[in-house]
């Protein structure tokens, strides 16, 4: 369990529970020297809600609407479980078309568990990008839910002998559809991730669990199967009808954390499989078991004691459990999923005992590989003069002079990096098929601003007992050194803030000021979390800014004017990008890891604990390292701009100038204009190839950060100046090398290949104009057919209806006098509707009950027999269907 200390100074961190990458339910106590695992203690049991004391206090049909509680990712699995235990407690046969249902709603659950799975787990190493695909196809699984069950998550389908209703019209296509779909996607998860060189070497060798561990600690599920033991509960226990259908056991050796993501991906193309043979050979017949509602005691019902069982639409809720006992189990998409149940001749379990998978999964984590691993592992303007130099207006002007070589540059600069960050956002937008800014100003551009706003007028909080001096310092410095490197850009041949002939070295000087600025916020925070940021910022610079200059160092020993007219003589093949082709990818590298961005962003990107250095700020101080973040960025670009692609020359082959744009037979205002656009030009496409990176590629671990900056660019790097040399040692890590930039394209392909792609999802519900023919929106209640029977109030998992009524002696019957429903506490199962034996009561697709007073929830039976508000009726839906685009078509 332990290692060995290599020092005394350890380090205890918190990851946990109140934070986004344990969701509130897990907490991990971890002892770090410096970046190595000494121990981890996992804290469970932060989400107990008494769900097994609150089985035994229900009827098994007032439970089922509660036990998709237990797992949100697997709600399918948990009604299987619900309903497979009294079935064979009571030997309950299924009808063979129900269990065919059931097959298939068991594996789309699997798919979509573990689709949320992989989403996050990418996440927490850095790949953005395919948290969103995830999210993509199982929308399309809980449309394939909502279409058959009602709910898109708490579906309430699973029943005692068969499901609640079968399969609509047209169903079974839709999902033949989807199945052809999902592999197609499952294949681009194969090209953007698997054969990732990052991601690879993230998760290989990572937290290894061996065979006998495995088995001794009661592992199940893709953690078993991982290590080596081929064991699955569809096959072993042969439950439902799995043993009709051709599928394989997924399964790997290895036991590490590729392994388990393997198994899963492996699983989810076994799921679709199971389910195309299931769609394309499921029989007609009954979907539910109608035997059920016979029982072998029958009572005598008095005069108002009504005995709802017998005129219930559906098996009995007085269903009753034999007095033994069993245990049940299924595969679940995280394991086994177990339930152990005692009867005691009565409706309520006398004993209701679950095996949760996860719970038992999670108990391995201190013994786990990881110990020894990494912490990241475990989670302008200086020659324009238009104005008009009128006498008597000349000490006016000249006050305004003194301004504007201030403000100029500081506004353009401010307006570069507003539209990176847009640009950014609407780039990452179309690459993850997702709505970008577009409510804030046109097209969104000013969102940024917006957001920057925001951030002006937010409180600023001042860590207590930390050094304020360094902690209000540090952003400032980030902000100001990288400032201080436009001075020396040149925008055009005559525009250029300061011609200093020491040329891009100045901006390698004063870029190394800003990590001191991060490591004075860091220490300055009182923080530990936030000093390991900033240890980590200096530590990746350092890094990486040797290799930046070496790389530059045969075109920059000359003054930085002198580099672009070098490159404009030869025109577009004399640019620096085709004479030291190598040198450019290592200087886009390492202006990326200058700049922290992904897959460096490693020191700022601390979501798997906190926030890196900036955990202790807010309002504008956290705002200006994103501002730093940006300015860094365009200043790297700008750099590339000039020393590789020609600066303000567009001598580019193929493309028709006229002579008029000719820049050194144009105007000088003219020409430095045009100068100034095709530099920021080339700067702005050049922007794609960071933004598409850092959407495409995982986040790189500390000692692989470093590793990459001292074992492979530093080498590279001293012999970039001789091309033979540099050749021969890129070369030398052989098809290494050539693969690993071989899968890097690939994942390229697949993320630019998404931004002209439809997307196949909608805004729910606002675009889903036709709703299922289940939606479980608000009760509609028909007081003239209402018996006051109260079935609804005993089938009520929360015994939510209020049925009043009184005696009529005369006739001996029922009269209704009042009823009411509080949707302030309704989970909206459906179980009143499905059971009311006069179909009193009807699910509606309202679904807006949102209302300023808590009472006006409580919906008595005036509110609830209005007839339901029409989808034509609701103000959203008018709109859209009174737009523009809509009406001329």
């Amino acid at each position: 369990m332990n290692v060995p200390a290599t020092r005394e100074d350890l380090m205890i961190v918190n990851m946990g529970p109140h934070h986004p990458s344990m969701h509130g339910v897990l907490r991990l106590i971890v002892t770090l020297d410096g970046e190595d695992v000494i121990d981890c203690e996992p804290i469970l049991g932060y989400l107990h809600r008494g769900m097994e004391k609150i089985a035994e206090n229900r009827t098994i049909i007032q439970y089922l609407p509660y036990v998709t509680r237990w797992d949100y990712l697997a709600t399918m699995f948990t009604e299987a479980i619900t309903v497979n235990a009294p079935e064979q407690l009571g030997n309950i046969q299924v009808p063979k078309r129900a269990s065919y249902i059931r097959v298939i709603m068991l594996e789309l659950s699997r798919i979509a568990s573990h689709l949320l799975w992989l989403g996050p787990f990418m996440a927490d190493i850095g790949a953005q990008t395919p948290f969103f695909y995830i999210f993509r196809e199982r929308e399309l699984v809980y449309d394939l839910f909502e279409a058959a069950t009602g709910m898109r998550m708490m579906h309430n389908y699973f029943r005692i002998g068969g499901v609640a209703a079968d399969l609509p019209y047209g169903w079974i296509d839709k999902c033949l559809d989807f199945c052809d779909y999902f592999l197609t996607g499952v294949s681009e998860y194969q090209k953007l991730i698997t054969r990732n060189p990052i991601f690879l070497e993230r998760v290989e060798g990572v937290g290894i669990i061996g065979v006998e561990e495995a088995i001794n600690w009661g592992l199940s599920g893709p953690m078993l199967r991982a290590s080596g033991i081929q064991w699955d509960l569809r096959k072993v226990d042969r439950y439902e009808c799995y043993d009709e259908f051709d599928w394989e056991v997924q399964w790997q050796k290895e036991g590490d954390s590729l392994s388990r993501y393997l198994v899963r991906i492996g699983e989810m193309v076994e799921s679709i499989k199971i389910i195309q043979q299931a769609l394309e050979g499921i029989p007609g017949g009954p979907y539910e078991n109608l035997e059920i509602r016979c029982f072998d005691r029958v009572r005598n019902p008095e005069l108002n004691d009504f005995d709802y069982r017998f005129i219930s639409k559906k098996p009995s809720p007085t269903f009753e459990l034999s007095k033994q006992e069993l245990y049940v189990r299924v595969e679940a998409p995280k394991g086994e999923l177990g339930v152990f149940l005692i009867g005691d001749q009565n409706v309520f379990p006398w004993r209701w005992k679950i095996r949760p998978p996860g719970f038992i999964n999670l108990q391995i984590l201190p013994q786990l590989k990881l110990i020894g691993e990494m912490i990241i592992d475990t989670p302008e303007v200086q020659d324009i003069n238009s104005f008009s130099r009128l006498e008597y207006l000349k000490e006016v002007y000249g006050m305004i002079w003194v301004l504007v070589p201030i403000l100029t540059p500081v506004l353009g600069i401010t307006i570069g990096v507003l539209a990176i960050v847009w640009l950014e956002r609407e780039i990452s937008a179309g690459i993850q098929q997702r709505i970008g800014p577009e409510y804030a100003g046109p097209l969104g551009i000013l969102q940024a601003l917006a957001d920057g706003t925001k951030l002006l007028f937010k409180e600023n909080l001042l860590p207590s007992r930390g050094d304020t001096r360094l902690f209000s310092i540090g952003p400032s410095i980030a902000v100001i050194s990288i400032l201080l490197s436009y001075l020396i850009i040149p925008f055009g041949s005559n525009l250029v803030l300061s011609d200093l002939n020491i040329g891009v070295f100045l901006w390698i000087a004063i870029s190394s000021i800003a990590p001191i600025g991060l490591l004075m916020s860091g220490y300055g925070s009182n923080n530990k979390y936030s000093f390991l940021g900033g240890l980590r910022a200096a530590a990746q610079s350092i890094s990486y800014e040797i290799p930046l200059t070496l790389c530059v160092l045969s075109i920059s020993l000359r003054a930085i004017l002198d580099i672009v007219e070098a490159q404009s003589k030869y025109g577009f093949w004399g640019w620096n990008l085709w004479r030291q082709p190598i040198g450019f990818i290592v200087f886009i590298i390492s202006s990326l890891a200058e700049c922290e961005r992904l897959p460096f962003d490693l020191p700022e990107a601390e979501e798997e604990l906190v926030a890196g250095y900036q955990t202790e700020y807010s309002g504008i101080k956290f705002g200006l390292f994103y501002v730093a973040s940006y300015l860094n960025l365009l200043v790297s670009s700008l750099f590339v701009t000039v020393l590789y692609l020609g600066g303000w020359d567009l001598s580019i082959p193929y493309i028709f100038v006229p002579e008029f744009f000719e820049i050194n037979k144009a105007g000088e205002v003219f020409g430095t204009t045009i100068g100034i656009f095709i530099t920021l030009a080339k700067t702005y496409l050049f922007l794609f190839i960071p933004i598409t990176t850092r959407w495409t590629l995982p986040r790189l671990r500390m000692d692989q950060l470093l590793n990459l900056g001292w074992k492979f660019l530093l080498p590279i790097s001293l012999d970039i100046h001789d091309m033979f040399p540099m050749v021969t040692g890129f070369m030398n890590y052989g098809q290494q090398t050539v693969r690993a930039a071989r899968y890097i394209g690939q994942s390229f392909m697949i993320t630019l290949s998404h931004a002209n792609r439809l997307p196949v999802t909608i805004q729910y519900p606002y675009e889903k104009l036709i709703t299922s023919e289940r939606f479980r929106g608000r009760i509609h209640f028909e007081f003239d057919k209402c018996i006051a029977c109260e079935v609804c109030v005993r089938v009520c998992p929360i015994d939510l209806p209020v049925v009043d009524w009184k005696l009529e002696t005369d006739i001996r019957k029922k009269q209704l006098l009042n009823y009411s429903i509080d949707f302030g506490i309704c989970i909206f199962c459906g179980n009143c509707v499905e059971y009311c034996p006069t179909n009193c009561l009807s699910m509606t697709e309202e679904y807006e009950l949102s209302t300023y007073d808590r009472h006006e929830l409580n919906y008595n039976q005036i509110s609830l027999g209005r007839l339901p508000m029409s989808l034509i009726d609701d103000y959203t839906i008018r709109t859209i269907l009174n737009s523009p685009q809509i009406t001329s078509e």
